[in-house]
Parts: structure tokens; C-alpha cells; sequence
């Protein structure tokens, strides 16, 4: 048997384990909490039933095996699901060089998000995740956004003018759907030139189709690629266009700008959380001491959106 720790989850911790059972080769991860957590995060219960329902409705996601509460020899709930093959490291999809490949490759993630946004209702789901009022969706976010930042104690007051400006600039709510809460290139395996599996679902929410959107589509998840608007991979155009064949609905990037904003402040709001775990002691990691380093610039980012320089 190999175990090995995989790269990312800096939330959650995946390992990969391969080896065989009779003389059939496997490999599965093994997903579990990390020693702390940041506020929205979900339980390792919750996120497994919740890719088990996905499944079920053929969403591109890894088959869910198993569910194992915390009294066990890894002291943590942890599930156990069929490992998929692919690439979902940012930095690498980005810098592909082929332009036809990386059309073909977002075509296919416009595809997947479009899927995702057509459970409009269902059950299982609504028995796993609570459905908000409509009207009380962007309400309901914009506080805990603020609760969080309080929770920080320390003064941010870019953030609190951002999140001043969201109250007074909340969008009309489109119809409640399911959104992935973390939908962005590094979290989308890919296979070649198609996604192979959405991974990291420990965020998902019923939410307005624009929030998954925006955070894709967000500066602060383009990886450096700045002129390439859906996920540093290609234009906002071919996405959108792929995700209007499956869902027949189309955003205009126009109607973006509050959703950017949003998602820049979340972004910098657990940036800022997860360095804390790290200056805590909670969890040392140079990774997490490195993502208080992002906050400015998703400051300045957030100042540019809203001064409409972006």
C-alpha cells in the first residue's frame, strides 16, 4: 500500500492511497479535517452525503465510497472516495500555450458549471443544505461576510467599505441554485482536454448562479493570466457560451461587478483566516504565512472593481 499527502487542501487535508485488494489495483483518497478549520467550511459528513447526491444526478464528481465519524484511529471524520485522474493546479493550466486546447478545456468547465446550476430543487439536497428565503439570500451573505471580519479583530477598512458598498449595491436575486462556493481553476481536475471531476465542496450553498460565475471568472483566481477573464484559461465569451448550451441563460460580464467584489472580499477575508491558523501555532505552514501576502493586492483589486478600473 502507498500513502501519500496530495498538494493543495490547505482547508482539508486529502491523502492518495493506492495498492491492491485482491489482486485488483486501486487508488482512492482519503479526505479529513485539517487540525482547524476556517468559518464557512462544512463538515466531512455533510460534504460526503452531499457528493453522494451529486453522483446520483451524474455530476462530474469522485464516487463517494465511504463515511467514517470521528471515534476512529484518524481522531477526525473523514470520507473515503475513487481517486481521478488529471491536473488541477492553476499555475500549470494556465500556461498551457494552446490556445485550442485550453478553448476546448473551458468549454468543458462552462459545461460542468452549467450542470451544477440546474438543480434548481431537490430533496436530498435541501435536507443536506438548508434553502434560504430568495429574498434573504444576499442579506444573509453579506452578514456573514461581516461576522467573519469581526471575528478577525483587526482593522481592515477596505474590506468594511467593501462590504459597505455590497448593502448598498446588492443585485436583484436570480432563482436560488446550487452553487459550488469554490468553483475555480485549481479545484477542477483536468483530463487532457476535458474535466475529469469538480473537487472541494466543502463551501456549497444555494446561492444566485452569478456567485459561482464571478468567483470563476475573478482576477484574484486567474493566476496571473489577467487578459484571460474565465479562470486565466481563455475569454469570458467562450465560457459563457458553453454554459448558455447547457443552461439556455447567458450573464454579461457587465453584471459581474458586484460578484467580483464579493468574491474578492471572501477571498481576502479567509486568506486573512487561514494565515491566523498559522500565527496560532493552530497549524504551522509557510503556505498559510504566505497567504497574508495576497490581502493587499485583493484590496487593491476590490478598490479597482469598484472604481470601475478593473
Amino acid at each position: 500500500m502507498n500513502i501519500k499527502k496530495l498538494s493543495g487542501g490547505a482547508i482539508q487535508e486529502n491523502w492518495a492511497i493506492s495498492g491492491k485488494l485482491d489482486q485488483e489495483d486501486y487508488e482512492i483518497v482519503l479526505r479529513k479535517n485539517a487540525a482547524t478549520v476556517v468559518d464557512a467550511s462544512s463538515g466531512r459528513q455533510q460534504e460526503y452525503e452531499l457528493l453522494k447526491r451529486l453522483y446520483e444526478l451524474n455530476i462530474c464528481v469522485p464516487q463517494p465510497l465511504l463515511f467514517e465519524k470521528k471515534d476512529n484511529f484518524l481522531n477526525s471524520e473523514f470520507f473515503v472516495m475513487n481517486k481521478i485522474s488529471g491536473v488541477a493546479e492553476g499555475h500549470k493550466l494556465v500556461r498551457l500555450n494552446q490556445p485550442d486546447l485550453q478553448c476546448k478545456i473551458l468549454q468543458d468547465i462552462g459545461h460542468k458549471l452549467a450542470a451544477i446550476h440546474l438543480i434548481e430543487s431537490d430533496p436530498e439536497i435541501e435536507r443536506i443544505i438548508q434553502k434560504p428565503p430568495k429574498e434573504n439570500y444576499l442579506n444573509q451573505l453579506t452578514e456573514d461576510l461581516h461576522e467573519q471580519l469581526l471575528k478577525l479583530r483587526e482593522p481592515r477598512p477596505i474590506l468594511e467599505f467593501a462590504l459597505s458598498w455590497m448593502k448598498q449595491e446588492q443585485p436583484e436575486t436570480d432563482d436560488l441554485v446550487i452553487v459550488h462556493g469554490d468553483y475555480r481553476t485549481g479545484n477542477i481536475m483536468i483530463d487532457h482536454d476535458h474535466v475529469s471531476g469538480i473537487l472541494d465542496w466543502e463551501f456549497t450553498h444555494w446561492g444566485d448562479r452569478r456567485e459561482d460565475i464571478g468567483w470563476f471568472t475573478s482576477k484574484c483566481w486567474r493566476f496571473g493570466k489577467e487578459a484571460q477573464v474565465a479562470g486565466g484559461i481563455g475569454s469570458y465569451k467562450d465560457f459563457m457560451q458553453a454554459y448558455s448550451q447547457v443552461s439556455d441563460i447567458y450573464i454579461p460580464e457587465f453584471e459581474l461587478k458586484f460578484w467580483h467584489v464579493l468574491s474578492h472580499v471572501r477571498w481576502a477575508i479567509i486568506a486573512i483566516q487561514q494565515a491566523n491558523r498559522n500565527l496560532s501555532n493552530a497549524r504551522p505552514s509557510l503556505e498559510l504565512a504566505l497567504t497574508a501576502f495576497l490581502v493587499p493586492q485583493l484590496e487593491k483589486n476590490i478598490l479597482d472593481i469598484i472604481g470601475d478600473k478593473e
